[in-house]
C-alpha cells in the first residue's frame, strides 16, 4: 500500500511540473515543440533549494536561433505579454529582446515569464524562464540583471 501511495505521489508531482506552463502561448517552447529538446539547454528546479529566492519552481530553456525562429519565439512571448497582469519589454528594431512578464497568479502563487534574446551576429541566443513563488517583481529585479544587447 505504501508503494502505491508513493507512486501516486510521484505521478502527481510530475504531472504538476509538466502542466506549470500550460495555458501559455510559449508552452510549446518549453516542451521542445518549437526548438528540438536536444538543441536546448534546460534547467528545472522545484522545492527547498529555491526558497532563498522566494521561488517554488524555476524552469529555464536556452538555445540558439536564426532571425526567423527568434521572431517566432518573440511572437509567442508577446502574445503572453498581452494577456499578462503587467510586463516590461524592450525591442531592437522590431524584434523583442527583453521581457519581464507578470502573469496572472495561479491560486495565490505569483507567476512570471522572463525572456532575453542576445544577438551574436546572425544568430540569436534566447533564454526563456518560467518562475513560480511568492517573489515580487522587485525581488526579481534584484535577482536578475538585464544584459545589454548588441
Amino acid at each position: 500500500m505504501k508503494r502505491i501511495l508513493l507512486c501516486l505521489a510521484m505521478m502527481l508531482l510530475v504531472a504538476g511540473t509538466a502542466s506549470a506552463q500550460r495555458g501559455l502561448n510559449c508552452h510549446p517552447v518549453f516542451r521542445g515543440k518549437v526548438v528540438p529538446l536536444e538543441r536546448m539547454v534546460t534547467t528545472e528546479v522545484r522545492g527547498g533549494g529555491m526558497a532563498t529566492y522566494k521561488l517554488d519552481y524555476y524552469r529555464g530553456v536556452s538555445f540558439q536561433a536564426d532571425t526567423a525562429l527568434a521572431r517566432k519565439v518573440a511572437a509567442l512571448v508577446t502574445a503572453d505579454a498581452e494577456a499578462a497582469r503587467s510586463c516590461q519589454t524592450e525591442k531592437t528594431g522590431d524584434l523583442l529582446v527583453y521581457a519581464l512578464i507578470e502573469l496572472k497568479p495561479d491560486r495565490k502563487v505569483n507567476r512570471y515569464l522572463c525572456y532575453q534574446a542576445r544577438s551574436t551576429g546572425f544568430i540569436w541566443v534566447i533564454t526563456l524562464l518560467y518562475l513560480e513563488g511568492v517573489a515580487t517583481l522587485e525581488d526579481l529585479h534584484s535577482m536578475f540583471e538585464k544584459q545589454e544587447t548588441k
